[in-house]
């Protein structure tokens, strides 16, 4: 087998950036305690997920490692007695769903390894670190340049890069190794990349870090570089220091010192000149952001450009992938260049994939530069081309000479890198219309239920319609029905009196009426 295959064989497919999605479907009583079910998806694709069983104790053992990130997040709290009446599992399951959806809202937890592995172990064992060190402890002893001394812990945000402090034979100089696993974009034939490899160690900027070994691995390859006490321009912003737990520093850092308008015209200017740079020489970075871009002398010196041969996912993947407009190499760059500038601003990363709305105080400049990088606006254009913000007047203030630089690829490697870049872009590019089909799908949904509720209440309206007229009908059937009572009788009239008698009658009737009888004589018959 070609030592081609070999390498596409064992690059890990899965990207780490990918959003984890969670559910607690059900709670089930197994041998007197409860295990809940969480249904776990991977990116936008609905086949890519699973099923996994957790305890509470295992929550609870997740909370205990991401304390270190000093993020307040509402675990329900233990209970001894009565944890397995129905109602109280019912209560439990809603707050554990309430807390793990705080944890995947919160960046910097949802990379780290203790939350993947516990919603994923299959693809993130916990001892993925004692493997890198396995490994690397097996290639420097081959090697004899550099003497392995102890592994720095966690102090890099991606899961499949492990930091090594070494010692240079020679020089007895401490160094730091990085060992990372070739991305999901890497695409280049082992002996093109063992060439690019090659090039980029001789690789030769005022504003780029300087590599002093690198070496490609079957699964993966390591690079040496100078340890920079200072740290990343990440480390100054919080002010913590480079070997320190990645939660720890950058959960919720307590110190935050943003940078000055000057630092940050100066600086940015420096980073645009090296990403410049790397694309005029057909080559791109892809991976910018505050940690791997440190500061030396009043210089700023990019790091890890052999990130985009390695074909690793970028910090900011999630956000490109509400982007539309944002898919070439330059304008990744661009776009990554902005949060970068705008972490540097405010000592606190850019939550959302645009920003319109900023700060009364800061500088008109400064407003403008963001507002090409990662506005709403140039989310549905593109940003700014790298030339066009090197000549912008927040730039030009700063300008300096650039000095010497060297970087040279062999002739037939220049194809091979617009190749992997061109795979790299087209990937990103399905990643974006995924999103955009899934938020399709979404609304269609949200509208079909509001066309179905409206019917369900147009149903329910003509229902009680036809109730009222029902019951309308059998009132007025219930009327016609009935028998009358009888009539009241009508009564006589009275006849009207007749008309009054004359005057002589008068007086005959009221000498009866005073007649006397006693008065009369009496008569006496022979």
């Amino acid at each position: 087998m070609a030592i081609f295959e070999r390498s596409s064989q064992t690059k890990v497919q899965i990207d780490d950036t990918e959003r984890l999605e969670c559910v607690l479907e059900n709670a089930q009583n197994i041998n007197n305690h409860t295990e809940y079910i969480l249904r776990v998806q991977r990116g936008q694709n609905k086949e890519n997920r699973w099923t996994v069983s957790r305890r509470y104790r295992d929550f609870a053992s997740l909370h205990v490692s991401l304390l270190q990130a000093n993020v307040d997040l509402p675990i329900p709290p233990k209970k001894f007695i009565g944890n397995m009446q129905p109602s109280f599992v019912a209560e439990r399951q809603v707050a554990l769903q309430n807390y793990i959806n705080e944890v995947l809202k919160h960046q910097v937890l949802s990379l780290s390894l203790q939350v993947r592995s516990f919603l994923d172990p299959n693809n993130y064992p916990l001892s993925i670190n004692e493997q890198a060190l396995q490994t690397i402890s097996i290639a420097l002893r081959g090697d004899g340049q550099f003497e392995l001394k102890c592994p720095f812990t966690d102090i890099g945000w991606r899961i499949r890069k492990h930091y090594f402090l070494v010692n240079e034979s020679e020089s007895q100089l401490n160094c730091m190794l990085s060992w990372q696993n070739y991305g999901p974009d890497c695409t280049l034939h082992s002996k093109d990349l063992q060439l690019a490899f090659k090039s980029l160690q001789n690789i030769s900027h005022p504003y780029i870090d300087n590599v002093l070994a690198m070496h490609t691995l079957e699964t993966g390859a390591y690079v040496v570089r100078k340890i920079h006490e200072n740290g990343s321009i990440r480390d100054l912003l919080y002010g913590t220091e480079y070997n320190k737990n990645y939660l720890a520093k950058y959960g919720n850092p307590k110190v935050r010192k943003p940078f000055t308008n000057g630092q940050i015209s100066h600086y940015g200017y420096q980073i645009l000149q090296a990403l410049k740079f790397l694309h005029d020489k057909e080559l791109c970075h892809g991976n910018v952001h505050p940690g791997n871009i440190t500061i030396e002398n009043q210089t700023a010196l990019l790091m890890d450009v052999e990130n985009f041969l390695m074909g690793v996912p970028s910090l900011y993947r999630p956000f490109l992938l509400e982007l539309k407009r944002t898919s070439s190499a330059e304008a990744v760059d661009v776009y990554c260049f902005g949060r970068t500038l705008y972490e540097m601003a405010f000592a606190a990363p850019l939550e959302s994939y645009y920003c319109d709305i900023y700060p009364e105080g800061i500088s008109q400049d400064l407003e403008a530069v963001l507002r090409q990088c990662v506005s709403g606006a140039a989310a549905r254009r593109g940003p700014a081309a790298l030339g066009a913000l090197l000549r912008h007047p927040f730039f030009t203030r700063a300008h300096v000479d650039v000095g010497r630089a060297h970087l040279k690829f062999p002739l037939q490697l220049k194809d091979q890198l617009r190749a992997a870049r061109h795979v790299a872009e087209e990937r990103l590019r399905l990643g974006q219309k995924s999103v955009r089909n899934t938020k399709r799908e979404v609304r269609i949904q949200e509208i079909l239920n509001s066309e179905d509720e409206m019917k369900k209440q147009k149903r329910k309206a003509r229902r009680r319609e036809s109730v009222w007229k029902s019951s309308s009908s059998l009132a007025d059937v219930s009327t016609a029905s009935s028998p009358s009572p009888p009539s009241p009788p009508t009564p006589t009239p009275t006849p009207p009196a007749p008309p009054a008698a004359a005057s002589s009658r008068g007086a005959l009737l009221s000498a009866i009426c005073s007649f006397d009888k006693s008065r009369l004589s009496r008569v006496v018959s022979h």
